[in-house]
């Protein structure tokens, strides 16, 4: 269950939204450094973000693709000889990715394969930037509206996952990378997906003569060029959570405004995500116009965080959003009374049990998730899907049945071996690629379910004092639409039966899980009581100053 804010291949979207290297010697040492470009492998443009490092067993990497759920992913057989690269490393199949390509003008192309399938791939060297000259950067601009004279739209600039810069329209909450060609040039990563051509799109920073910057220029191909000016609506700051062993990338914004704000940590939710991937970008303008500061941070082994969240329990994924929250009280412009967590999907699970360890927590806000066991809302997710195969309620039924094995698979051996045994009776039915019948024993995913399989969400919501917002999608397509109303009863009743007074649930008709509906130019949008709802909540309980209207 991932936010899905991002929208990958939306760089014309994007785009139209808001606007509407010479030849090196040929040594093992040539290839280090950061590379960005694309690959058509699987018929759908894919961007590719590689990592090479020279060591002294040998030339390293990691790779990042989120199209192939592929996240920090370690290579392996890394040659470069002669202006030749080869390099593997492992899918989520068990069958690996195979590369091969030539290095000529900073740009390496060649073919990529993974068993049957072949695709060519491109990748970009990056300039080597001094990172400190990205907290220049970050920030928003704000650039004349194409379709409405007069006004404007603002285009963030943030810290991204990846170590570069990130581009956010404020708006619509739709996002790309920002990868350097110089220190103040940059492209969209949509703009490298297809093509080996960084200058289809660039973002560049202006300068007074103080060196100041002052201005964003976006040139895109055949459109005029867009100047925005800089503003000082947001601000932004690199920080890093530290507790134990583990360490935590995170970013903080903020308000452009002087004082000390109320903020909300969000804590992502399944599988791995850094904060390029779950990051709610579409709601940042609503809270910082509202005088409320966010903290982001990537999801253990994802970005920049060390730690691996496949051998984390939920309680220790929550001590992670308690350490940010530690680290927070410790600042000069943050309230420390007023810092609340907001948690999506499995994090609706781990924001309020962090909450019910910690007095530190002034409110929590669930969104998509919570109050049902994993077990649960495994099967609802896979029974929608199920469903919208136009499989049978029997067919469902028997389903159903087998996956509590696999469940019993992961608590005992005993349970393992019933498992083993029921595969081979059902092997055939049209049910069974949605279980984990195939999925081999060395697979990180059992020992993954091991410390939740029976975690129980009830007791620690009885624990939570706070005031508790949720907010669910009458259509999400991950749950059964009659169990959205058990949802959100479930979690009133635990609340109130801990003595909680503060309940507040909302169910917004035809969003989905990211509580979005589909508009009819076919685009999603959020509904339009949706901002409203989580702002006036938040400042209803805290002591944050809106700004007002700042378009105009």
């Amino acid at each position: 269950m991932i936010m899905n804010h991002l929208r990958p291949a939306g760089l014309a979207v994007v785009l139209l939204i808001l606007f509407s290297v010479p030849s090196i010697a040929q040594t093992p040492t040539t290839i280090q450094g950061d590379w960005a470009g694309g690959s058509d492998l699987f018929q759908n443009p894919a961007f590719l973000f590689f990592r090479f490092a020279q060591t002294e067993s040998g030339l390293t990497g990691v790779t990042n693709v989120q199209a192939w759920r592929v996240f920090n992913r370690a290579l392996s057989n890394v040659r470069f000889e002669s202006s030749h690269l080869h390099f593997e490393f492992p899918s989520t199949t068990g069958v690996p990715f195979v590369a091969d390509g030539e290095l000529a003008n900073g740009v390496i192309q060649g073919t990529i394969r993974r068993g049957e399938q072949k695709g060519k791939f491109h990748l970009i060297r990056l300039a080597k930037v001094d990172r400190l000259l990205y907290d220049k950067y970050v920030g928003a601009y704000r650039f004349p509206d194409a379709k409405q004279p007069g006004k404007s739209k603002l285009g963030l600039v943030t810290y991204g996952a990846l170590g570069h810069l990130r581009f956010v329209d404020s708006e619509s909450g739709s996002t790309q990378g920002l990868f350097p060609l110089s220190e103040d040039k940059f492209f969209f990563a949509g703009a490298v997906a297809g093509s080996p051509s960084p200058e289809v799109a660039t973002w560049s920073f202006a300068r007074n003569q103080k060196g100041e910057v002052t201005a964003s220029i976006v040139r895109v191909k055949g459109q005029p060029d867009q100047t925005g000016a800089r503003t000082e609506l947001y601000q932004q700051g690199r920080l890093t959570i530290r507790h134990g062993d583990i360490s935590l990338s995170a970013t903080l914004v903020l308000p452009g405004t002087k004082g000390r704000h109320p903020v909300v940590v969000f804590v992502p939710g399944s599988q791995a995500l850094s904060r390029d991937e779950s990051a709610p970008f579409r709601e940042f303008d609503a809270l910082i116009s509202n005088g409320i500061g966010i903290l982001i941070y990537d999801k253990r082994g994802t970005g920049e965080s060390n730690g691996n969240w496949q051998q984390e329990s939920f309680e220790g994924l929550a001590d992670d959003a308690l350490a940010g929250v530690a680290l927070l009280k410790k600042r000069r412009d943050i309230n420390p009374q007023q810092i609340g967590l907001w948690g999506f999907s499995q994090g609706a699970t781990i924001a309020p049990l962090a909450a019910s360890r910690s007095r530190s927590i002034a409110f929590v806000i669930m969104t998509s998730g919570g109050a049902i066991t994993m077990p649960e809302a495994e099967m609802n997710e896979q029974l929608m899907r199920m469903r919208a195969q136009k499989m049978s309620e029997e067919e469902m039924k028997e389903a159903v049945a087998f996956m509590r094995l696999q469940f019993d698979a992961v608590r005992s051996q005993q349970g393992w071996e019933r498992f083993q045994a029921a595969i081979p009776q059902v092997r055939e039915k049209k049910w069974y690629r949605y279980t984990w019948g195939g999925m081999p024993r060395d697979y990180w995913q059992w020992k993954w379910w091991v410390p939740v399989v029976d975690f129980d969400p009830i007791p620690a919501l009885k624990k939570v004092k706070v005031p508790v917002l949720a907010m669910f999608g009458a259509a999400d397509q991950f749950t059964p639409p009659e169990t959205i109303s058990v949802f959100t009863a479930n979690i009133e009743a635990a609340l109130r039966a801990g003595g909680n007074r503060d309940v507040t649930t909302k169910i917004f008709p035809n969003a989905d899980h990211d509580i979005s509906v589909k508009l009819e130019n076919g685009q999603s949008a959020a509904p339009p009581d949706y901002h409203s709802t989580l702002t006036s909540w938040i400042l209803k309980r805290t002591k944050a100053r809106p700004a007002g209207t700042r378009r105009r």
